[in-house]
């Protein structure tokens, strides 16, 4: 079984991986490309940067160090278009945090962000279209963007020049990748979030579920809008550049409260911490952005030096408890899968993450700057921690079906009586004590057990007992619970107040021994019984479950010594009949 569950695991992980590999590879493809109808120009060439006093020519625009831009900043690109013909025609670009001013021989034909820097509000992340007059050949261009936040932007993005549906499709298919792991882990987390009561009340209370659709759900959401995918679906720029920086600064909560919730690692308590110091975190720059007193972009390094603190040292302790519980004889014994698909999934999401931080930072204080800064590894790494997730739930319901079913075979053996397979005392008693509503309690007697034990040994004792137990089964087909209490003694609990019905099944019980005492053997079926109901009237008030039982016992009793006097014909009819059994042999020699 242990072998068949390894091989089981092996194989979902690996169609797993395959399928990933598989999908991306086909994404990222260009075979599933559509042609442009214009040959797109990225304008990289002939370009003259100024940055106040200093000004230069760089061999390519997006090789241009301009340092980082802090408020009041102004860079200035001028340049001239290409002569070819491409009518209507548009320039792209992004910006970051900065008013945008585009001039054509002079003159002003496009601005951005002016009313919102007006207000003292935070400027969004921003692509433009700009369309360029028809007869915009070998005419001089000037792209003057002033930073708004302190350390705004670093580096200039790529200007694409060509027909506005090519450009248009060519960010799509370039992003296609991020663009369908981002609905996909939006769309799957918030399933997640909605199913999540449901299966919270049905996985004992296990939040970790809640946390796997919140940090699926702002990943997915980070990834839209960082690659501006979100904006392309909504035209809202300022609403998705605040959902990008909210979606990620409540990533770190997210995490460190899936891991605290889903109780399997020793550092539970920590993480619980810093899942409040993280929600705080969020929290608090989300109010001082909304009321405007401080915009949420000066909280960035903040925030990566955080991450990047709490990313190394979770991983340093998920590894340390993967080395301590991973030693073949205790993962083979507990078969613990579910956990390390967990731990495998945390380990690259957290890595990766923690991977892009490093590198955008070196990107926007380096030499290039971040406008070619990408998140690829941690959308690969959510991607792989949300497959991981999926075998962790999978392989978890297989566990927790594998725990119920031995927890109920182990109630089994403690609540079953070995010899006649019925509920044993200790069972009886509880199911007494749990007694509620109308209900019957019937006591019985197995008579002759003595008799037979002393006469014809324990074995043929054990057969009397083991039968009768079939035959109080069969005729107490709708009780609560039918068990021994020890001996001789038996018990049956009835639902229900039905003197009619109750009767009618102690005569099936009676026809039962009759027709298996109509066979050749020594055994003889015969009981005592008694019984008594929730609301007999022998009883003012209501009694306890105890009280009904004693007077079915002592009904039983009074049957008992009956059948007591007829033991002597019992005894008498035996002897006779080994007297007779004798005789024959006899006559026969």
């Amino acid at each position: 079984m242990k072998v068949k569950t390894r091989v089981t695991a092996f194989l979902c992980t690996a169609f797993a991986i395959l399928i990933m590999t598989y999908a991306i590879y086909i994404l990222g493809s260009a075979g599933i490309s559509t042609a442009s109808r214009y040959d797109l120009v990225q304008l990289e060439e002939g370009w003259t940067v100024s940055r106040g006093s200093d000004i230069h020519t760089p061999d390519a625009l997006s090789q241009t160090s301009i340092g980082v831009m802090n408020t009041g900043d102004t860079v200035i690109l001028s340049s001239y278009l290409p002569e070819d013909g491409i009518v209507p025609a548009c320039i792209e670009f992004r910006s970051i945090l900065a008013t945008v001013d585009i001039y054509i021989d002079g003159e002003h034909i496009y601005s951005f962000g002016k009313d919102i820097a007006k207000e003292y509000k935070m400027l969004p992340k921003y692509v433009h279209f700009v369309r360029v007059p028809d007869d915009y050949h070998g005419k001089k261009i000037e792209i003057v963007m002033e930073a708004r936040e302190n350390n705004a932007f670093s580096g200039i993005s790529p200007i694409l020049f060509g027909n506005y549906n090519d450009i248009s499709r060519y960010l799509v298919q370039n992003n296609r990748i991020a663009l369908v792991i981002g609905i996909f882990l939006t769309v799957f987390g918030f399933i997640l979030v909605i199913l999540s009561p449901f299966l919270i009340i049905s996985s004992r209370k296990d939040f970790s579920i809640a946390f796997e659709g919140l940090i699926s759900v702002f990943m997915g959401v980070y990834i839209l809008s960082y690659n501006d995918i979100l904006w392309y679906l909504s035209d809202r720029p300022e609403f998705c550049t605040f959902i990008e920086y909210f979606s990620l600064f409540a990533l770190p909560a997210t995490i460190m409260g899936f891991i605290a919730s889903s109780n399997k690692f020793a550092t539970r308590f920590v993480m619980m911490s810093l899942c409040a110091v993280n929600t705080l975190f969020s929290v608090g720059t989300t109010i001082l952005h909304l009321t405007n007193l401080v915009h949420i972009c000066h909280f960035v390094h903040y925030l990566h030096l955080i991450v990047i603190i709490e990313g190394v040292s979770v991983i340093a302790s998920l590894i340390l408890y993967f080395v301590k519980n991973s030693r073949a004889d205790e993962f083979f014994i507990q078969n613990n899968y579910s956990t390390y698909m967990l731990l495998l999934g945390l380990i690259l999401f957290i890595g990766c993450s923690v991977i892009d931080i490093i590198k955008f930072n070196i990107l926007k204080f380096g030499s290039l700057g971040e406008a070619t800064a990408r998140i690829s590894f941690m959308t690969v790494g959510a991607f792989i921690f949300i497959i991981c997730l999926i075998l962790n739930y999978f392989f978890h319901n297989i566990e927790y079906i594998r725990e119920v079913s031995v927890q109920q075979r182990l109630e089994g053996l403690a609540y079953t009586d070995g010899l006649t397979g019925l509920s044993n005392r200790a069972k009886c008693e509880q199911a007494l004590a749990n007694l509620k509503d109308e209900y019957t309690i019937v006591s019985i007697d197995l008579d002759y057990l003595k008799y037979t034990n002393d006469n014809y040994g324990h074995a043929e004792g054990d057969k009397l007992l083991s039968g009768f137990a079939a035959i109080l089964s069969e005729s107490f087909s709708d009780a609560r619970i039918v068990g021994r209490m020890g001996g001789d003694e038996f018990i049956a609990i009835l639902p229900y107040i039905d003197e009619e019905r109750c009767k009618k099944d102690l005569e099936t019980m009676q026809e039962s021994m009759i027709s298996r005492n109509a066979g050749e053997g020594p055994i003889r079926y015969s009981a005592s019984y008694g019984y008594a109901s929730s609301d007999d009237p022998k009883f003012e008030g209501s009694p306890t479950a105890q009280n009904v039982y004693l007077l079915a016992d002592a009904r039983m009793y009074s049957m008992k010594k009956k059948h007591h006097n007829q033991s002597l014909g019992r005894l008498y009819d035996d002897l006779l009949n080994i007297m007779n059994e004798k005789s024959k042999g006899g006559a026969e020699q």
